[in-house]
């Protein structure tokens, strides 16, 4: 786990991609059993702020917006992390995404690349936006970048889903062989593991 900062319950960061760990906030196998890790938008700021997209005085003005918004930002970013598990879920069986999660993230990149301009930077040039850009529901900006850069990425390739049937959790193999199965080989990986055990065990006492 790779916290940034800590600000209220730790989250997981094992994407290995900005976008994937947003993806990853919720818990769980998509359509059976799920944890909601963003229940509120409180839990979308420490989120944020746990994931470096906005500093502790950000996080301190995103809090103290009127209760009608924030809600209204908070169902806006689960409808985002949904589509971008749609989308990044189907890369990762190598079927063709659906097109609604793609006009999702669509509409949120127009949004999101709102201002933008380049700069030299010493690299040669760079993307920098407005640091007040889009209010309460400023990290979603980074978050769809993230998304819309790496859906056009060769990285893209690397894109996997956690294979316990328990688990939805996205990420990007970048392992010599690029044969990791789980999310986390002490989590899912280590399940798998004394399953696999136990299966074993009750086979050599049935022979």
């Amino acid at each position: 786990m790779s916290v940034h900062e800590m600000d209220g319950p730790a989250f997981e960061f094992i994407g290995g991609n900005l976008c994937l760990d947003f993806a990853n906030t919720l818990g769980g196998a998509r359509g059976s059993d799920t944890q909601e890790h963003l229940p509120t938008y409180d839990a979308l700021v420490s989120w944020s702020l746990q994931a470096g997209i906005i500093t502790a005085e950000q996080a301190s003005l995103l809090r103290s917006g009127e209760h009608d918004e924030i809600e209204a930002v908070l169902a806006r970013a689960h409808k985002l992390r949904e589509a971008l598990y749609g989308l990044f879920s189907a890369l990762a069986r190598r079927e063709q995404p659906v097109g609604s999660d793609l006009a999702t993230l669509n509409a949120e990149l127009e949004w999101a690349l709102a201002g933008g301009h380049l700069i030299a930077s010493p690299d040669g040039v760079a993307w920098q936006w407005p640091t007040e850009q889009q209010g309460l529901a400023r990290m979603l900006s980074r978050i769809t970048r993230s998304a819309a850069t790496l859906l056009i990425a060769p990285e893209r390739q690397l894109i996997r889903e956690c294979a316990s049937p328990t688990c939805s959790w996205l990420f990007l193999d970048n392992t010599k062989n690029h044969r990791r199965r789980w999310c986390s080989p002490t989590g899912c990986g280590n399940l798998a593991k004394v399953r696999s055990h136990r299966q074993r065990r009750r086979e050599q006492e049935k022979g």
